[in-house]
């Protein structure tokens, strides 16, 4: 049986209090972190901030390994030594400034969706 609570026994409501203490508490010592992430974004340079998808063809001799080493390019989505050399990857302003500069850079195009002409049928022939 349990004793009738008087006016000088202590009540158990330390842990509910805790509890809804520390609901309250959590979201106000989140939210710094969440800001601290934000404004270190917000810092980024903005050539840096702005990388774009680019194809950066370059002479038959060269090596796109070490074309990339001497103009920044650390992450490329594709390189390409078959038919041409290349690669394709996102460039901030500083890097497309560095391969617009190299020597063995031919070209450096945004990279896009790329659409054709239809052709009227009967009007090519040859094999495709």
């Amino acid at each position: 049986m349990r004793p009738i609570p008087g006016p000088n026994t202590r009540r158990p409501i330390l842990r509910p209090a805790l509890l809804a203490a520390a609901v309250l508490v959590t979201p106000l010592a989140v939210a710094p972190v969440a800001y601290a992430a934000q404004a270190v974004e917000s810092v980024r340079p903005a050539d840096e901030a702005r990388a774009e998808p680019y194809i950066v063809t370059l002479a038959p001799d060269a090596d796109p390994e070490r074309v990339m080493a001497e103009t920044g390019v650390t992450e490329v989505r594709y390189v390409y030594r078959s038919v041409v050399r290349g690669f394709a990857a996102d460039l901030n302003e500083a890097q497309l400034a560095a391969l617009r500069a190299h020597p063995a850079v031919v070209g450096v195009e945004r990279d896009g969706r790329a659409v054709g002409t239809p052709v009227e049928q009967g009007g090519a022939t040859g094999d495709w």
